[in-house]
């Protein structure tokens, strides 16, 4: 279950870089995590029985981003890019490298400070394929568009 990538590599297949989801996806259970201590230490006994309902949905919260951040997987081999992320809701992908047309990245400011983004995978047949929140996006794109290049015939200098 937590090795697709390896489980689904075909015959003289190699992984030449792998990646998974960047801790940021953990923010937002922490900051529940605050808010709920917060009404937790409160005086007023219902925002304290409130905070019951807070703290649910924060251990929910943080279950679900757990998994989301163990079962992801993002991989570059020599023959495909390889994708899995979801848990509850799998979202797979396995592009040849032949078909891939362009790879593009997008980045907040804050995200280019923490190293994370959003990676588009555009393929020939127009379809586009859409992985947020990925560690280090730039060295994803980097690897894929240096292996694109080798991959491509190029036409001998004159």
């Amino acid at each position: 279950m937590f090795n697709f990538i390896k489980n689904n590599l075909l015959t003289d297949e190699k992984i030449l870089y792998q990646t998974k989801k960047h801790w940021i996806i953990f923010f937002m259970p922490f900051f529940l995590t605050l808010v709920t201590v917060f009404f937790f230490l409160n005086d007023n006994l219902y925002v304290v029985k409130v905070s019951y309902i807070l703290a649910i949905i924060t251990v929910l919260n943080w279950l679900n981003q757990f998994l989301l951040y163990t079962v992801s997987e993002f991989a570059i081999t020599n023959k495909r890019v390889m994708m899995r992320e979801g848990f509850f809701y799998r979202h797979t992908n396995e592009t040849r490298l032949s078909a891939i047309a362009n790879v593009g990245v997008n980045q907040s400011l804050l995200a280019q400070l923490f190293n994370y983004g959003t990676v588009f995978i555009n393929t020939f047949g127009g379809e586009t394929d859409t992985f947020t929140e990925l560690d280090a996006p730039i060295l994803f794109q980097k690897k894929l568009q240096e292996l694109l290049y080798v991959a491509q015939p190029h036409p001998p200098l004159s």
